[in-house]
């Protein structure tokens, strides 16, 4: 009995982890504010 606690503990644990992993609000494709723009990017903007 004290076996199937800890997996069942263990199994949320991980599936409660991979949610908030998983559901993170970043966009990794949009360049970040604070760095500076690059050549390329201020060619586009003319």
């Amino acid at each position: 009995m004290k076996k199937k606690k800890l997996f069942l503990l263990l199994v949320s644990t991980m599936l409660s982890g991979s949610l908030l992993i998983g559901c993170d609000d970043v966009d990794e494709d949009e360049p970040d504010p604070s760095e500076e723009p690059t050549e390329q990017q201020e060619d586009n903007s003319q």
